[in-house]
């Protein structure tokens, strides 16, 4: 087998692990989740921009695992696993308020 073969091959199961692992949310949470309303949510949903799944008809689930590379999808630049993580992380509100803990510190720290 040649070693791009391999790699396809190890990709592919890479996505597998990743879609198995994936927690599985509801509207209201992807809401939360994306930081957007539940108004704005339904608008991508019926606009077929973000992925979603219907299977009873009724209600809508996402995949956060499909939900991360919708935001880290764009079309005039390529962004690699790690940029995707590092703007998901950006994107946490939790994460965000550590940053500006971190900066309150360092500013009480200086000399006046």
């Amino acid at each position: 087998m040649s070693k791009s073969k391999i790699l396809l091959l190890l990709e592919e199961i890479l996505n597998l692990l990743k879609k198995r692992e994936s927690k599985l949310l509801n509207a209201t949470e992807t809401a939360q989740y994306l930081s957007i309303s539940n108004s704005h949510l339904y608008k991508l949903t019926s606009q077929r921009k973000i992925p979603f799944h219907k299977p009873s008809g009724k209600y809508l689930y996402f995949y956060k695992h499909e939900l991360d590379e919708w935001i880290c999808r764009n079309d005039d630049q390529v962004l690699t696993i790690e940029d995707c993580r590092l703007r998901n992380e950006e994107l946490n509100p939790d994460n965000q308020m550590e940053m500006f803990e971190e900066k309150d510190e360092e500013e009480e720290t200086e000399p006046p």
